[in-house]
């Protein structure tokens, strides 16, 4: 009962959760409703989707397609960076381990489908839950398989993803 007492872990309905793992997951879940806001609230965040929807309709429109690119490529690049702050409160990180994060991330966004940040969050959550799960079951050298035999499955079955709209995949 008491052990989860101890600095840097607190219990949370008899599981025992490492902080830094806590305040990864609420800055991830933070920053991601930030996203969602600023490309639903925000004109330039309407604007994004617009180019990203129809690039020729929002010139039309008066948007400003190279700005947009801009603005949306540094945004991309300050929530990576965010990311990997995060990621280096929890895991050792070096050049090397990109690539397994990279993989992931791919994964993640076919999963939830591309332009969905309600479905990233969703396909980060479904490959969270099938990879501990399946680390459990048949072992933790077997995660990345997995998460990509799911890949397959649902560039077969549902390309667009759990969230994404049927030609935008």
């Amino acid at each position: 009962g008491d052990d989860a007492k101890t600095v840097g872990q607190v219990l949370l309905f008899d599981v025992v959760v490492p902080v830094d793992r806590l305040i990864a997951t609420a800055s991830a879940l933070a920053l991601t409703g930030v996203l969602y806001l600023i490309l639903r609230r925000l004109r330039v965040g309407r604007a994004i989707v617009a180019v990203r929807l129809d690039r020729d309709a929002a010139t039309l429109m008066g948007v400003d397609v190279h700005s947009i690119y801009a603005i949306a490529f540094g945004l991309g690049a300050a929530l990576a960076g965010c990311a990997g702050v995060l990621m280096a409160l929890i895991f050792p990180i070096s050049p090397l381990t990109s690539t397994a994060y990279l993989g992931k991330a791919f994964v993640v966004c076919v999963l939830g489908g591309l332009g969905s940040v309600s479905g990233a969050l969703a396909g980060g959550i479904l490959l969270a839950l099938i990879e501990g799960i399946g680390s459990t079951l048949i072992g933790p050298a077997h995660a990345t398989t997995l998460s990509f035999v799911l890949l397959i499955i649902f560039l077969i079955v549902r390309p667009q993803g759990l969230l994404g709209r049927k030609g935008f995949e």
